[in-house]
């Protein structure tokens, strides 16, 4: 995802959700994470990394008419997100 640069900086709230970019302080999905919280819950929020695969390969699939590689793009973040996920079921068991 593009690197977020004006008003990007995550917020407390955004702990344990799969979009911000930890290393980075920022949030890949959002320009103003402060302004998502306004409310008291951020819409985009996902603390599960099949969900973010799912919403991946969602995105992908609309992606695909308009840009297959921007689509291939997607499709292969996904596949990441479901390696953490399995890597986080191997954990759970052990």
């Amino acid at each position: 995802m593009a690197k977020r640069t004006t008003d990007s900086k995550i917020v407390p709230q955004c702990a344990n959700c799969c979009l911000p970019d930890f290393s980075e302080g920022y949030c890949t999905a959002f320009q103003d994470p402060a302004y998502q919280w306004r409310n008291g819950e951020c819409w985009g929020k996902c603390e599960d990394p099949l969900e973010m695969a799912r919403r991946l390969e969602a995105m992908a699939n609309y992606a695909s008419s308009k840009s297959e590689f921007m689509a291939a793009k997607l499709r292969h973040e996904a596949e990441s997100w479901r390696q953490v996920a399995r890597l986080a079921a191997d954990k759970e068991v052990s």
